[in-house]
């Protein structure tokens, strides 16, 4: 058995390392999307609030909810690892605003270290900016994670008492799943809190790699063939549902509890999660790989001959990394030339395409999210092997993530094949299509 794991062990630490960039517009995609809702233009603004004030007045009843949290997940979430009882919450009215946080995030058993700031991310395009009187904000007091915020990315400073807009809460927190939350909790990623959280060990990517450590909370392997669970059963313990109920069950609260501002960023973290597995590359092991090819490629690899093995790893990491950026890069370019109807931006907005007004429950990650995502992976595997040139997609000796982060393969394949370019183009619409239909469909369950 232990030979099939080899090969994924190493195919998922690539995976990891491209998790850095999984859907880098986050923010962007949610504007769209939920701002082509009446419903959610209709909302009033919400007061901004620090969180101890939310848990300073809802602290016992939270104490209730997240246990009652910890038992849904225990008999519904597959592989749960229970939480410790000792990281129950307890909430002391006596304790100071830095004791609440802590108590707080160690028993919903995410980075603690998290800051959790005060802060409103910018719409990316001039207008906002210009029209924007609110004082920047360093992307360092927002995350330590250098590689989760990009240069386009502009931040302004909240004040308790600040009214700002529900869809303006939402945008900017649906990227905050990115900035720490789910880094360092495994017991072997040399963290004090992910020894005790009982999550155990990282069980796929890199341990020492502190941005592949949230890989297994972002990605969702629920459609692989059954001989490759056999064989590496550790693909199970991914968990995207997980998070997203507790985060939605924080949301409901908050908002029926009279705390708008937090019930609606909880609910932008519930969003981040349903739109990571949007990506095909989050819902498919070894996109563009098929299960005798992974077989055949461990044969080699046992004997002696392990090209193969590192090729397919190197391939499917470098086409996810480019994929990525050729995504983000078609979305700032007609929003820098303020072309705001480009069908590459409608396409999160597409309200009539969503299938039944669906309200997306936890479960439907794996019934109807991954299951789109994980049946597309191979055909957009292949569709990049076409479109760019082999230098990107196809040579071994080329990485990605050292390589690539300068370059723009948005205005690459402008210049080497403007048709290949349009052609992805369509193709990724249909992604972000998908991404907008599960944001709007985890508000619809919230309202």
């Amino acid at each position: 058995m232990r030979w099939i794991e080899r090969l994924f062990f190493g195919a998922l630490i690539a995976s990891a390392a491209g998790s850095a960039v999984a859907w880098s517009q986050h923010a962007l995609g949610a504007w769209q999307a939920l701002h082509a809702m009446p419903e959610v233009r209709a909302e009033p603004a919400v007061k901004v609030e620090p969180l101890a004030k939310f848990l300073k007045d809802q602290g016992p009843a939270l104490e209730g909810l997240l246990q009652h949290e910890e038992q849904w997940a225990r008999g519904h979430v597959r592989n749960y690892p229970a939480r410790p009882e000792i990281l129950a919450y307890r909430h002391d009215k006596d304790a100071d605003a830095a004791e609440l946080r802590q108590r707080f995030l160690t028993a919903l058993r995410v980075n603690p270290n998290i800051p959790l700031a005060l802060y409103l991310q910018l719409q990316p395009t001039p207008a906002a900016w210009a029209e924007n009187q609110r004082p920047a904000m360093p992307w360092q007091e927002i995350t330590w994670v250098k590689d989760a915020v990009s240069p386009h990315q502009k931040f302004v400073s909240l004040r308790e008492g600040d009214t700002v807009s529900v869809l303006d809460v939402i945008a900017s927190a649906v990227d905050e799943p990115d900035y720490g939350l789910d880094i360092g909790l495994w017991e072997d990623n040399d963290t004090e809190f992910g020894r005790v959280y009982g999550f155990g060990k990282q069980p796929f990517g890199n341990p020492k790699l502190s941005f592949g450590s949230q890989a297994p909370f972002h990605m969702g392997f629920f459609h692989e063939s059954p001989i490759i669970y056999a064989a590496a059963g550790f693909l199970r313990r991914t968990y995207p549902e997980y998070r997203m109920h507790l985060w939605q069950t924080l949301a409901r609260h908050a908002l029926l509890s009279g705390h708008p501002y937090w019930g609606w960023r909880f609910a932008g973290w519930a969003m981040h999660y349903a739109q990571d597995l949007t990506q095909p590359y989050h819902a498919s092991v070894l996109p563009g790989t098929s299960t005798a090819g992974m077989l055949w490629i461990n044969a080699l690899d046992m004997a002696g001959a392990s090209k193969a093995k590192q090729h397919a790893v190197t391939f499917v990491s470098n086409r996810h990394l480019v994929m990525e950026n050729f995504h983000q890069h078609s979305l700032l370019v007609p929003l820098e030339k303020g072309e705001l109807d480009h069908p590459n931006l409608t396409a999160f907005a597409q309200v009539a395409n969503d299938k039944d007004r669906m309200v997306l429950t936890e479960f439907g990650l794996r019934d109807v999210v991954t299951k789109r995502s994980h049946a597309v992976a191979d055909e957009i595997d292949d569709l990049l092997v076409k479109t760019f040139p082999a230098t990107y997609v196809s040579d071994p000796q080329w990485d990605a993530g050292a390589g690539g982060q300068a370059l723009n393969f948005y205005s690459v394949m402008s210049q080497y094949n403007p048709t290949a370019r349009d052609t992805l183009d369509k193709r990724l619409r249909d992604l972000s299509g998908d991404f907008g239909s599960v944001t709007r469909a985890v508000w619809r369950r919230l309202r």
